[in-house]
């Protein structure tokens, strides 16, 4: 039996939120505001026959002081909850199949995280903010009523699932199923694919068919690599496409490219069709700085994935115990006129963040950031001035 738990703090500060007009965005000054958060659990392993039984059983408490920058606790008087978080159990086994090196099958029912690829579309199945607090937190990710079964192995990953996300108060419980393939020719370089027929339970709202496919590639010594992916939504309403390319150089050793380039495109809605083209968000989150909450005013606060298109330069250097990132987003609307502006150019942003896993047990990261507005997004917000954000964060693991 292993235990663990993760306590978190963070304060944030914003000048000038939504473009120097909060009030009128919003209802409310989102200047300032603090986060609290603890995600403790414990996980059981026994052996059963010819593999182990697991099981993992954790809660998550959140609380958020103040209103966050997002709009989600304007007006609420609690924004804290104490909720379960992970509550599956499973069976996995290694070395079942004669003719598959390393492959391990397993299989898990319950409360669990899942994630596909970099998180486009599948990563995050909880919800935080307004009432759970810890908007940027982020540390609900567990599907409800989940079931995941795969099989890895040294070349191939194949898996089958149904997922149920953890909508807020009030919110509607959409459902998804299906299957993701990835096969692996070498570290950097596979090649996947993925169907998801999802139902967002909305009434009104047909069933979704979306599928993905997706690419990385580097070869060997090279420094220079190259991923993308490619992802199409379907229904008897909707016909929205997103993807994204990007090129990446990496140093000699590096895990992580010291500088790549990435270019966005996730449709938005044209009035002038019958159908609605606007990009989904099924259940994205994070997974890197960057992916796939694009930019850390941008992406966090103001905009989803939906009607967004983007240019990111990103930098990063590793200086002892941290790591330092520099990204740079040119971000653009799609479709202007869904969003009710005129102007298709929202703005630049810059970001500075720096992680120090200063003990093995404690991380620092620091956040500052400036979102400089164009003009869809001073026609949006009716400001002009510039959005300025910063982050302290603390992680310290027991």
């Amino acid at each position: 039996m292993a235990y663990r738990a993760d306590a978190i703090g963070a304060l944030y500060s914003s000048q000038d939120a939504w473009f120097g007009a909060a009030e009128s965005v919003l209802g409310a000054d989102v200047d300032q505001w603090a986060d609290l958060g603890l995600d403790a659990g414990v996980s059981f392993e026994k052996k059963l026959g010819r593999g182990t039984f697991v099981s993992e059983l954790s809660g998550v408490y959140s609380s958020t002081s103040g209103d966050d920058s997002s709009g989600s606790t304007v007006g609420l008087t609690d924004t804290s909850a104490l909720t379960l978080e992970q509550a599956h159990v499973g069976w996995k086994a290694e070395d079942l199949f004669d003719g598959i090196e390393k492959d391990t099958l397993s299989i898990t029912v319950g409360r669990q995280s899942y994630n596909i690829g970099t998180g486009l579309l599948i990563n995050d199945g909880g919800a935080d903010g307004a009432e759970n607090g810890g908007w940027y937190l982020g540390l609900r990710t567990a599907f409800a009523e989940s079931l995941v079964a795969s099989l890895d192995s040294e070349r191939w990953l194949v898996e089958a699932f149904r997922l149920e996300n953890r909508p807020r108060y009030g919110g509607t419980q959409g459902e998804a199923y299906g299957a993701n393939v990835e096969y692996k020719l070498a570290e950097r370089t596979r090649v996947g694919a993925t169907l998801l027929p999802a139902d967002s339970n909305v009434p009104g709202e047909a069933k979704l068919d979306a599928v993905s496919a997706r690419a990385e590639w580097q070869r060997s010594g090279s420094p220079l690599g190259v991923a993308g992916e490619y992802a199409d939504e379907r229904s008897s309403q909707i016909a929205a496409t997103g993807y994204y390319v990007e090129i990446r150089s990496f140093l000699n050793g590096s895990d992580v490219p010291f500088v790549s380039y990435r270019y966005a495109h996730f449709d938005g809605d044209d009035a002038a069709t019958p159908k609605d083209e606007r990009f989904r968000e099924i259940a994205y989150g994070f997974s890197d700085w960057g992916a796939w909450y694009q930019g850390e005013i941008t992406g966090q606060y103001a905009l989803g994935l939906g009607n967004l298109v983007s240019h990111r330069v990103r930098f990063t250097a590793q200086v002892g115990e941290s790591t330092l990132n520099v990204l740079y987003y040119k971000l653009a609307l799609d479709e202007p006129a869904s969003f009710g502006v005129m102007s298709e150019d929202w703005g630049d942003e810059v970001d500075f963040t720096i992680d120090w896993q200063a003990t093995d047990k404690l991380l620092v990261t620091g956040v500052i950031g400036a979102l400089f507005p164009g003009d869809a997004a001073q026609q949006y917000a009716g400001g002009s001035a510039n959005w300025l954000h910063a982050m302290a964060y603390v992680k310290y693991s027991f």
